[in-house]
């Protein structure tokens, strides 16, 4: 039933991009669908060489001892098991193997095949204890300075423990560490079903025990801990984090699939469903981790995606003061106004309108109107600044936190403030967003933003909020590097520490160079997906994509922010590297290289002409070049087909074709369909020309632009 009904949501979908997209579009969106399944082969194939790079010698060779609870497994999966970790190309290690009294025969025979291995050790339950006793047993046997947990049915990837080890090498001070993972098919052939996790992200572990395998953790601290706790099998390892992180904040993560997770029947990997029980010892782990912390919150159930959202509740009575900046825009500002004060359960705050000139008929309709919605109203007619808007209107505030809204955002939801305050009151949390949806649309907006290569974007724009994204990053809590100042709540007293907005970013970036303030100092910003606001983007302000100037001023800016931040510049702890650098997506990192076409002719002089626009947006200059962005011509209002030309030295010219990629943001910017595959996107290997310097040039319908150079030495 659950399938029929999956087929026919999806039915419904594509017949609607059909319809309001074109024919185009819809085989594009149906031909990815189609052939999204075989993405993960292409990625191991492109991947999965430079992943297992030639190992160094480490300087420091902790013993990890890898401990494995048995239980009822098949003997083939036992043996692929254990032979996964003799199959390590790191050499300190041993193996802890804890039979928990098996029914199977076939179990014991297994294992004494393998007694007396050298840096093997085995031990028989009398009595069946469960999967918590029986792992507390094999840390009891462990001599390791580090224990390593893995399934009786799983496998380790052959150098999962060097890359342990290696990242201990670069910080000896680590407590726990863990890896991305994938599945694996029952009869041990098919892998599948990556999960690339961020760095460590502690709201995003409250919502989903996203770490789970490989996980490594310091034996001392599990000695001290009293190991897994009896009661919570099920979620054992889930309690077990849980209780870690109260104790620690030196977690590591490998971004390298080092864990295959079996998929049988009867396993979580599988099915959640599997085991009922898991739900119950989930909510248990959940509630008695708040419990200990002293913290004050409750949890909901989420029944599509099978997990509990933790809900802080606010404690005591904070002033919330709402800042709105806002200049000319009156209808805009009274929705939003009028939707506070209609909406808002929560009492305790003030509304503070920022307005740096408006027109003197709207500057009285403004007075007039926040007078009557008991507003404060602040008349300084300036350059438009946002970041000094928002500080005027912080100087302004009587609140102990602070909640920065565009006057574009129209609220819903009663309970949209406090869910925000609740998480805003946790002493680990920076800014708090929420999402924010596109008005008349079941469409993103905004669920977080992520730090891509190719600069700041929003997860997800422009996606149905029906789906569930990347593990659920929009129905959950996750943690992310920043979040957009549409929406976005603090603590006074964290806002002031960081030194508010910078007024040196006077346009774009100010809210991303907040957030990542607020990370640098230790903080994490997290994104309320509960709280669902509507978003009237592009009515207060049009797309940067329009206007050579805007992209201009956008681009100065960015470099800006990176220039303070640069540990950001590709980087984002709360993303991974194995995803795509400039997409919203979250989808793999996958290059599809073209071949270098040599033309019979040398080609004449590339002429620029006036009719291309374009934005490059991602130049990689390594082994292989990769070249993206978008491209049309400003005549015809069309996205033909693009070349990069290579004009060497020499004056031979080589030509790599482009692969159109679908833009729905260019499409909207333009508001013509036809832009919806102005993107682009060509990747080479630079080995393959001969070795001279090249200028790169961007040609579309005869127009040509050099957009930088490269050399092949």
């Amino acid at each position: 039933m659950g399938q029929i009904k999956r087929v026919l949501s999806f039915s419904k979908r594509m017949m609607r991009c059909l319809g309001k997209e074109g024919w185009h579009v819809f085989c594009y969106k149906l031909n990815h669908r189609l052939h999204k399944k075989n993405e993960y082969d292409m990625w191991m194939l492109q991947n999965e060489q430079q992943y297992k790079e030639p190992e160094q010698e480490l300087e420091y060779k902790p013993l990890i001892s890898v401990v494995v609870p048995v239980y009822n497994v098949e003997p083939q999966m036992l043996t692929a098991c254990i032979q996964s970790v003799q199959n390590q190309t790191y050499d300190n290690w041993e193996l802890c193997l804890v039979d928990d009294c098996s029914t199977d025969a076939r179990v014991r025979e297994t294992l004494r095949q393998f007694e007396g291995v050298e840096r093997i050790k085995i031990k028989y339950r009398s009595e069946n204890g469960h999967i918590s006793r029986t792992t507390n047993d094999g840390i009891a046997m462990a001599e390791g300075e580090f224990v390593a947990l893995l399934d009786c049915d799983d496998l380790y990837a052959e150098n999962a423990l060097y890359e342990i080890a290696k990242k201990l090498n670069e910080d000896h001070t680590l407590d726990f560490i863990y890896s991305d993972e994938d599945k694996l098919s029952e009869d041990g052939t098919k892998r599948r079903n990556p999960f690339f996790k961020p760095d460590w992200s502690p709201d995003t572990f409250m919502s989903l025990m996203y770490t789970c395998h490989l996980a490594v953790y310091r034996k001392s601290l599990l000695d001290e801990m009293g190991g897994l706790r009896v009661g919570l099998e099920g979620s054992q390892d889930y309690d077990l984090v849980l209780r870690v992180m109260e104790k620690t904040n030196r977690i590591g993560h490998v971004p390298k699939i080092l864990y295959h997770w079996r998929e049988r029947e009867e396993s979580t990997a599988n099915d959640i469903s599997a085991k009922p029980y898991i739900i119950e010892t989930t909510k248990k782990a959940k509630l008695e981790a708040l419990e200990r912390r002293g913290v004050k919150g409750h949890l909901e159930y989420i029944k599509d995606i099978v997990m509990f959202r933790v809900v802080y509740e606010v404690v005591g009575n904070p002033r919330v003061s709402i800042i709105i900046p806002s200049k000319d825009n009156y209808d805009i500002l009274k929705q939003c106004l009028t939707s506070i004060r209609k909406e808002t359960k929560y009492q305790n705050y003030e509304i503070i309108v920022v307005d740096n000139g408006s027109a003197e008929e709207t500057h009285a309709k403004y007075t007039q109107m926040c007078k009557e919605l008991e507003c404060k109203y602040h008349y300084a007619p300036m350059e438009f600044n946002f970041s000094k808007m928002c500080n005027i209107g912080a100087h302004l505030a009587d609140g102990q936190f602070l909640l920065f809204l565009n006057d574009d955002i129209r609220v819903e939801g009663a309970e949209w403030l406090e869910r925000m305050l609740g998480h805003a009151q946790q002493p680990h949390t920076g800014a708090v967003g929420c999402k924010l949806i596109y008005p008349n649309t079941n469409l993103i907006q905004h669920v977080g933003v992520v730090s891509f290569m190719v600069g700041p974007g929003h997860a997800f724009q422009r996606i149905n909020d029906d789906l569930n994204c990347y593990w659920g990053r929009n129905k959950l809590e996750y943690n992310y590097s920043a979040v957009t100042g549409a929406c976005l709540m603090i603590d006074r007293n964290k806002y002031d520490q960081v030194g508010g907005f910078s007024e040196q970013l006077p346009v774009a970036y100010n809210d991303i160079d907040l957030c990542f303030n607020l990370v640098e100092a230790g903080y994490y910003n997290v994104v309320r997906t509960d709280v669902r606001l509507y978003h009237y983007e592009s009515v207060s302000r049009g797309y940067d994509a329009v206007s050579p100037e805007k992209a201009a001023r956008q681009q100065r800016e960015m470099k800006k922010l990176y220039d303070r931040h640069p540990e950001f510049k590709g980087y984002d702890p709360c993303y991974n590297p194995n995803l795509i650098g400039n997409s919203d997506n979250f989808s793999l990192r996958l290059l599809k290289v073209k071949e270098i076409e040599t033309p019979e002719e040398t080609q004449q002089v590339l002429v620029e002409k006036g009719s291309l626009q374009y934005k490059v947006e991602e130049f990689t200059d390594e082994a292989v070049v990769k070249i993206s962005g978008w491209a049309l011509n400003r005549k015809t209002l069309r996205a033909g087909t693009l070349n990069i030309v290579l004009t060497g030295q020499d004056k031979q010219q080589y030509i790599v074709k482009s692969e159109r990629l679908y833009r729905p943001d260019v499409r909207d910017a333009f508001g013509k369909r036809r832009l919806a595959f102005a993107g682009f996107e060509a990747a080479f290997i630079k080995q393959n020309l001969p070795k001279q310097h090249y200028e790169v040039s961007l040609v579309l319908d005869g127009d040509a632009r050099m957009v930088g150079s490269i050399v092949v030495a």
